[in-house]
């Protein structure tokens, strides 16, 4: 089925939708809305946008004239000098519809309507909205909004149209919310463990532009290799889920749904006047389309800390290796829940581990190193279990002890410093070494590593914190073994329905 019906009941066809390009990589962008109180998002976001360094030309409108902070205020579109690609609003709603009768005149192709008050708000806002719409698809003009919180693009520069001032920084992860707020809760947990975002689109109503259309973009987009959604209700979910499964087959898309419950549905329609779909429905064609669905906004990053940068697992095996007996079996019962295997190693790996383990190991899976002496030991016996192919990823736990032992040293104010300064150096660099090699291995085998830190280091300000190092390679280490193996399950399921 090649048509999708807009909210508006007025279908186009894919092959006539726009080319967002000009969206998302503007070489000229108007402001309309313009303050230099610097308490109005007409100040806020042209901040943010000028702030961040795009590299495109910028024309702030307002019919006061004068100038902002040093750039030309224009009193209209007229008076700007080029064609513009892009226009923000950020005018009161009585505005808008007159606004966009100009920016059609202009022929300006795309806008971004910041400005809040329409079909969330009820009928008469409905209707507003309506009128808005129909003007700009007259006039070849396209939408995004209204009452969004904007657009971040990270290409060809940092195009920060947000009400967040947040520094996202450039990277592969796509990002389409349909709540503003929720957008900028992912995008800050991102920059929190340096995974950096192509495209953040906060949709707001979808008046026109819609989380399909987005969803469409991303996936021929080259500058994105995952794919993040937050959406209340879809459109066209044949469309929806039509592109998903074509999408997911060569990108991740990592779901999170809200308005699951009656509650929640009601509340996402006076939100954004979203429609949220039966949710068992919704759930089984997710599964079809090889969508992952996760539960919280945590655990969509966990899962996009995986495939950001390590290989897809072969398969559901998994070898476990800990410092210490307990995480083991906490893994071992969370990863038998979640569909993973963990079985018994045979006699060949034994013998393989017999030779660098001491004599009292536990020669079973999971792999107890009781506190190994030497750092070799823990990359040595990795390498084995990645060496074998009955095993398709690793758990590597209970890292980061030998660092928090050194800072111990360190800070010691009964032990002399000259009796521990360099064994306690020593430690650090040991551990620094440990997650080298890890990253080769994973490069070395294909297979991933899964690093499950205690959470006492994610809370050190420390130089070489082991949590940073890890999270610089791309290589994001987890606070405890169930984060862990729920977010390796997920890719395990996506792995293999990308297979299927």
């Amino acid at each position: 089925m090649n048509e999708h019906a807009s909210l508006y009941g007025q279908p186009s066809t894919l092959e006539s939708m726009p080319k967002l390009n000009s969206l998302f990589e503007p070489r000229t962008i108007a402001f309309i809305g313009a303050s230099n109180n610097i308490f109005k998002w007409g100040f806020i976001i042209l901040h943010h946008l000028v702030n961040r360094g795009f590299q495109g030309h910028v024309f702030p409108v307002n019919p006061q004239g004068g100038t902002w902070f040093g750039h030309e205020v224009y009193p209209d579109l007229n008076s700007i000098p080029e064609p513009i690609d892009l226009v923000v609003i950020v005018v009161r709603e009585s505005l808008v519809l007159d606004t966009v009768k100009k920016c059609v005149a202009k022929n300006i192709p795309f806008g971004i309507i910041i400005t809040a008050g329409f079909s969330e708000t009820g009928s008469k806002g409905a209707e507003l909205e309506k009128e808005i719409v129909s003007v700009a698809r007259a006039g070849g003009m396209h939408l995004a909004g209204p009452n969004t919180m904007g657009i971040f693009s990270a290409y060809p520069s940092i195009m920060h149209i947000l009400m967040s001032g947040a520094p996202l920084q450039p990277g592969s992860v796509g990002m389409i919310a349909q709540s503003g707020n929720i957008g900028s809760s992912i995008s800050y947990r991102l920059l929190r463990r340096k995974i950096g975002i192509s495209r953040l689109i906060s949709s707001g109503n979808e008046g026109d532009l819609n989380t399909e259309d987005f969803l469409e973009y991303l996936g021929q987009d080259p500058k994105t290799r995952i794919i993040c959604l937050y959406v209340e209700g879809i459109r066209d979910g044949q469309r929806f889920f039509n592109n998903a499964r074509r999408i997911s087959r060569e990108k991740p898309i990592i779901l999170l749904k809200g308005g699951r419950t009656q509650k929640g549905a009601e509340a996402a329609m006076s939100h954004t006047g979203a429609i949220a779909s039966n949710d068992t429905v919704f759930s089984a064609m997710c599964r079809q389309a090889g969508i992952i669905q996760v539960e919280t906004m945590d655990e969509m990053i966990d899962v996009a800390g995986i495939l950001n940068a390590q290989p897809l697992p072969e398969g559901n095996r998994v070898g476990i290796i800990t410092l210490g007996g307990g995480w083991g079996v906490i893994a071992t019962d969370m990863c038998l829940r979640k569909g993973l295997i963990v079985e018994p190693l045979d006699d060949e790996l034994i013998q393989k581990l017999d030779r660098i383990l001491p004599a009292y190991w536990s020669r079973n899976n999971p792999i107890d190193l009781v506190a190994p002496s030497h750092v070799e030991v823990i990359t040595d016996s990795i390498n084995i279990l990645m060496e074998h192919s009955a095993i398709d990823s690793v758990l590597m736990m209970g890292l980061g002890y030998m660092t928090l032992r050194a800072i111990s040293w360190k800070n010691s104010k009964l032990i002399p410093q000259e009796l521990t300064q360099g064994q306690a150096e020593s430690m650090i660099s040991q551990e620094m070494n440990l997650f080298q090699m890890v990253t080769d291995l994973i490069k070395k085998h294909g297979k991933p590593v899964i690093p499950v830190i205690d959470l006492a280091m994610f809370d050190m300000a420390i130089d070489n914190n082991p949590v940073d190092y890890l999270d610089q390679q791309g290589i994001m280490a987890y606070p405890c073994p169930e984060t862990a193996v729920k977010a390796l399950a997920k890719v395990v399921w996506y792995a293999k329905s990308r297979r299927s």
